[in-house]
This record gives C-alpha cells, structure tokens and sequence, in this order.
C-alpha cells in the first residue's frame, strides 16, 4: 500500500535531492581532485603537441576522463571540462569548444563501455575487452577531433590541405590514451581485486625487471648499436606482456603494457628504439599503431584468463556440490540399509516365534487325550 506524506511535512524532491548530493563535501572534493589531476596529466600531454599546438600524438588525459566517468558516474563532467578548459586557457591557443569535445568524449565512452561492456568489468571477459576497444578506444575518441579541427579550421588555426592528418593523429592520440589509461584506473580503483601471496608477487617482480631490462635495451642508448646488427628487436618485449597476462590478473597485464609504453615513448623522443623514422611524427604514430595492438591482444588474452579461472572455479563448485550430493545420498542408502537390516532381523525373529508356537500347539493337539 502506498501512503501519501504528511501535510505540513516537506519532502525532497528527486532534483533537489540531486542537488545536495552534487553540492556534498565528499563530491566537490572528488570533482576539485579529478579537475587538478586532468589539468596536471594534460599539461604534460601539451609537451608532445609537435604537428600543432593543440594536437598531440598521444593524449592520456582521454583515458583519466574516461576511466574518472566509468568508476565515479556522469557527475564528473564538471572536472573533466573545467581541467581541460584551464589547460587550453594557459596555451598560446586557448580553445573552449576543445573541453567541449573532451568533455562529450568521456560521457559518451563511459556511456557505451557501460551499455555493451559491462562498466568496471569490462576486462573480466574477451567479449567485453572488444566492446571496450571498440565502442570507448575506438568509437567514443570520434568526437573530440571532429569538434577540435573544426574549431581550429574555422579560427584560421589550420589549412584545409593539413586537416586530415591532424584529425587522424587527434583520434589516434585519444584511442591510446584510453587503451593505456583507462583499463589500469579502472581496474586498480574498483572494489574487487585479486591478492597476491609472496610467490606471486616475487614472480611479479622478476617479470618487472626482466621487462624494464629489455626495455632498456630496445629503448635506451645501447639500441643504436643493437639494432643495426638487428640483435635486439621491439618484440621481445611481447613475451612479458603474455607472461602477465597468462599468470596474473588485467590489472599487472595493463601495468606492464604502460611501463612498456613509458619506455618506448622515452626512447623515441630522444631518438632511440625500433620506431625510429624520418621525423618524430611518423615515430610516434608507428608507436602508437604497435601499442594500440599489442594493448589490445595483452588485455584479450588477460581477459581470457581470467575467465578460463572462472569456468575452473564454477566447475570446481559443482564438483563439490555433486560430492556432497553423493556423499549424502550414500548416507542415506546407509541408512536406510541399516533400517532394512533391523527389519529383516524383526521378521525372522516373528517368523521364529510363529513357528515355535505352531510347534507347541502341534504338540499340544497331539498329546491331547482322546475320549
């Protein structure tokens, strides 16, 4: 039954309820966090803008939007545009409808990702791995290049002629960004994470540093000489990254694919590393194409696994439960042979007696003198 409040009594209504929780303590300090954060990661995203100034190769702000938007709700959409718009207001090409795109960019990503790939647990399945790639690193990082070069087109910031590889290497940065970023917040920031004995994280750290060891060597100073006597190639970087993902969880699986990426990006930049080409920009988008692959496959088969485990464990439960089930039905037939046992005795004992007593009267009847 439903009861009509109280006259006299006030009675929030759902905005004015909304209000107050967007207006709460707890969640300004949350958005005023994620606003320093975005600005912060985006200024440092702005020292890579080398084909314009506001068009990066890589963009790791998309993936702390994205992920921000997945793990705390829509709600944030204030941080995200307020640190974006900072970011540009403090650019030698300040740009409003740039956080516009940004801002739109998260909401629609975290809208699709939590629509087809299942929010947080996107990266519990191979299924949902490719829906995320495809609806948040591919479809959603649309937006923000498509509203950004028209800006720019239309400020006189950019020829028509350069505007396709600007919106291309735009939507390419985006997409990286969020395939690096937004899979490692998201996983370290959710409630439910797998804990690690001492074998396993002393494993983990033999993987590390055999990683960070190659990754010096295909990156750093010695790969000048390596490389061209083609000693050391990028992919021997590979079988670490199927190593986290086989042994451990998505989380130490996207870790390793970020701190192969921090290492390859450093070797470009200061010219080192397998990616090497006639200018920065072609170096980077070649980075770009072999982390956007190699993250994908890392997560898929992380993915794999840990369903693989899942399937492992229901099966183990329902072993368990059939053992239990057996184990009680022997019980029971134990019984119940017990019970058929007492009642066989019972009855041959009365088939005993019955006997024994026709037996007396038998004798009875005979000794019985007759007249």
């Amino acid at each position: 039954m439903t009861y009509l409040h109280e006259p006299g009594i006030p009675q929030k209504s759902s905005v004015a309820e909304k209000l107050v929780d967007a207006l709460s303590p707890k969640n300004l300090a949350l958005l005023a966090f994620l606003t320093l954060i975005y600005f912060v990661v985006e200024k440092l995203g702005m020292r890579l803008a080398f084909i314009h100034p506001l068009v990066t190769p890589i963009w790791l702000p998309s993936g702390v939007a994205l992920a921000a938007s997945i793990l705390y709700g829509y709600r944030v959409w204030p941080a995200i545009f307020v640190g974006s718009f900072l970011g540009h207001a403090t650019t030698s090409v300040p740009s409003f409808l740039i956080p516009v795109g940004v801002t739109l960019e998260g909401l629609a990503g975290a809208y699709l990702v939590n629509r087809f790939a299942h929010g947080v647990k996107a990266f519990d399945a191979a299924k949902d791995v490719f829906l995320f790639v495809l609806v948040g690193c591919i479809g959603a990082p649309l937006i923000s290049p498509t509203i950004g070069v028209g800006e720019i087109y239309l400020v006189g910031h950019a020829r028509l002629a350069g505007l396709g590889l600007i919106w291309l290497t735009w939507w390419l940065a985006h997409g990286i960004g969020i395939l690096l970023v937004a899979p490692f917040l998201i996983l370290l920031l959710r409630t439910s994470r797998h804990g690690m004995d001492g074998g396993e994280f002393g494993e983990l750290a033999v993987l590390l540093l055999g990683l960070i060891s190659v990754c010096l060597l295909v990156f750093g100073p010695l790969s000048v000489s390596l490389n061209k006597n083609h000693v050391v190639q990028v992919w021997l970087c590979v079988p670490f990254l199927v190593w986290s993902a086989f042994r451990f969880c998505p989380l130490e699986a996207a870790g390793t694919t970020l701190i192969l990426f921090g290492s390859a990006i450093w070797g470009t930049l200061h010219g080192y590393g397998s990616f090497m080409a006639n200018n920065l920009r072609t170096s980077l988008v070649l980075l770009d194409t072999f982390i956007g692959i190699i993250g994908t496959m890392t997560l898929i088969v992380a993915a794999m696994v840990v369903e693989r485990r899942r399937i492992e464990g229901e099966l183990l439960g329902t072993q368990t439960l059939l053992q239990e089930a057996v184990a009680r039905k022997q019980r029971d037939l134990l019984v119940t042979v017990q019970t058929l046992d007492v009642e066989a005795t019972e009855h041959m004992e009365a088939k005993r007696a019955l006997r024994e007593s026709e037996e007396r009267l038998r004798r009875l009847a005979e000794n019985r003198p007759r007249n």
